[in-house]
């Protein structure tokens, strides 16, 4: 509001310097100093032209028609400084006192001029006498309405380029008040869109609540289902159990809390990932010891399943050790989930040019075609994964982790034929650890 203010006041300013131009303009266009010089030649000449007729009058060589006709037109002249703006001219130059004295001077001899005759030497003399002076009144009236015309002409430029660096400086006071008003419009528009991008977020952030509520909550109730249950029937049972059977329900028990820990730590991470709590540090890593790692992680009873080709995989890398880890991990893990009890699992590796790639390749339930994009968001589980638990989230964790390694994550799957799930990120060679490393291995 208060630039906006201050662009109207510069405008109604600007708008004043504007008008006083045009009165400048026009005082100059309407005083012209040819006015006065006209006005004051043609005086002169109508004195001149009497003062001679009164002469050829003498000489008995015009009438005194034509003398009271010269007599007649300067008066004519000299009733033009008497009227209109030309009198003001007059007062403002100071010859007020002259034209009065000129027109005392016509008034004179207007009544002996009605009885003039050319024997008469001295009224003929006196009216020759007197056209003479109003000449010479008319001719330095002349000279002094120039010397003033230049005057108001220089006095009239002098305003004009004084209002002309007055419009200037309003412009520039415009237009930065412009550029003001404009970097407020914009840092408002910033605002608005900030506002807007903060209240979609916290939207998102809402239903992805709702939704990982609606999830957990689900899953946790299947492996507390079966501790429970298990629980109960050691109670019941008790010392008849036989050793079996409480291994069984042990072994039970203790899968359904290895399910609730994954649950938690996998929603744990991307919870602190979207946050920015985990941070990256690269650091060498071996990753044939790691993959091996992550194999033997697995339940014995699908280690088995593991299949390895890394025969065309560097041994050392530049990478995070321990978010690597949680990928791999999880891409595992899900193979193994989403696949037959007897179906094997592949892990490969190998160099792309300057790309290090490690594929999960599975053969289990697939991923329908028009749901393959959507795979990577947070909560978003394929049709094909009903009835196996999930929550959705390992595979949202991935494709963050393997972007914080500069890198993508790729899906290639077919419903009902299994899937491959690719990391790429560019490789980093770590070879002088690997060379310190060689002996210990």
């Amino acid at each position: 509001m208060a630039a906006a203010l201050a662009l109207t006041i510069l405008f109604v300013v600007l708008l004043a310097a504007v008008i006083r131009l045009a009165v400048n303009e026009s005082r100059l266009a309407g005083e012209p100093a040819e006015g006065v010089i006209w006005f004051s030649s043609q005086g002169q000449y109508e004195a001149m032209r009497l003062a001679d007729t009164v002469l050829m009058f003498e000489a008995d060589r015009v009438s005194r028609d034509e003398v009271a006709l010269r007599f007649d037109l300067l008066d004519s002249r000299i009733r033009l400084f008497e009227e209109g703006s030309m009198t003001e001219r007059v007062t403002s130059m100071g010859y007020q006192d002259e034209i009065a004295v000129v027109r005392s001077l016509v008034e004179r001899q207007r009544q002996p001029l009605a009885t003039l005759q050319a024997n008469d030497t001295a009224a003929v003399s006196s009216l020759h006498y007197d056209a003479q002076t109003i000449s010479h009144i008319m001719r330095d009236f002349a000279n002094a309405g120039m010397l003033d015309g230049r005057e108001r002409q220089e006095i009239v430029r002098n305003n004009r380029r004084q209002i002309l660096l007055e419009i200037l400086g309003y412009l520039l006071a415009t237009l930065a008040a412009g550029v003001v008003v404009a970097i407020i419009v914009v840092r408002g528009y910033r605002s608005i869109a900030q506002a807007e991008a903060a209240l979609a977020h916290e939207k998102e952030v809402s239903r992805l609540h709702r939704a990982f509520t609606s999830v957990v909550s689900h899953q946790f109730r299947t492996p507390l289902s079966i501790i429970d249950a298990s629980s109960q029937r050691m109670l019941r049972r008790g010392a008849a159990m036989s050793v079996d059977e409480m291994t069984t329900r042990v072994t039970k028990i203790r899968n359904a809390c290895q399910r609730l820990t994954r649950l938690m730590e996998s929603t744990l991470n991307a919870a602190r990932l979207e946050q920015g709590e985990i941070t990256f540090h690269s650091r060498p890593c071996d990753l044939h010891v790691l993959i091996a790692s992550i194999c033997d992680n697995q339940p014995e009873d699908d280690q088995s399943r593991i299949r390895r080709s890394l025969e065309r995989l560097p041994r050392w890398a530049m990478a995070d050790v321990t978010l690597l880890e949680h990928a791999l991990q999880n891409l595992v893990s899900n193979a193994l989930k989403y696949s037959p009890a007897d179906a094997p699992v592949t892990i490969r590796g190998w160099l792309r040019g300057s790309d290090l790639v490690i594929s999960v390749e599975d053969l289990g339930v697939g991923i329908p075609a028009d749901e393959i994009d959507f795979i990577s968001e947070r909560f978003f589980r394929a049709r094909t994964a009903e009835g196996i638990p999930g929550t959705g989230i390992g595979l949202n964790f991935v494709s963050q982790i393997v972007k914080l390694h500069s890198g993508r994550l790729d899906v290639e799957s077919e419903q009902g034929k299994g899937s491959t799930f690719t990391l790429i990120f560019p490789y980093k060679p770590a070879q002088r650890l690997a060379a310190a490393a060689q002996p210990a291995d």
